[in-house]
């Protein structure tokens, strides 16, 4: 297991009450307020704490940090936002990576989904600018 450090977190308000969206990708909506991530939309970072509605939101925006996974990885690949703003590998051209898997994990199983250690980054694939 890695270990988070040189990281930097700043403060948002939450747009919507993200109670149970710790480690999930989240975005700036229209007033400048956390929002969870929707399926393959650029992310500022990783959520680390869980604010009702409009409570400080910390959000990791550089460094390592947890991240729920959506689906299996292997270490190494590049993530996105899938549904509700939990990870995905980036598979298409043009979707944006919001993180680097630096562990693997499994498939979800019954709504249980993985948790794994990611180098936040704020990328376009680079399969998508490939000739």
């Amino acid at each position: 297991m890695t270990q988070s450090v040189g990281v930097l977190d700043i403060t948002f308000k939450a747009g919507e009450a993200l109670t149970a969206k710790q480690y999930y990708f989240v975005k700036l909506d229209e007033n400048g307020d956390v929002v969870a991530c929707g399926e393959n939309e650029v992310s500022i970072g990783i959520l680390q704490n869980y604010p009702a509605d409009n409570r400080a939101a910390r959000v990791r925006v550089l460094g390592t940090s947890k991240l729920v996974m959506n689906e299996a990885n292997d270490e190494g690949e590049a993530i996105t936002s899938g549904a509700a703003g939990r990870g995905e590998v980036v598979d298409a051209a043009d979707e944006y990576a919001g993180a680097i898997a630096l562990e693997a994990a499994g498939a979800a199983e019954d709504s249980t989904y993985e948790v794994i250690e990611v180098l936040i980054t704020h990328m376009y694939s680079p399969a998508s600018h490939a000739s």
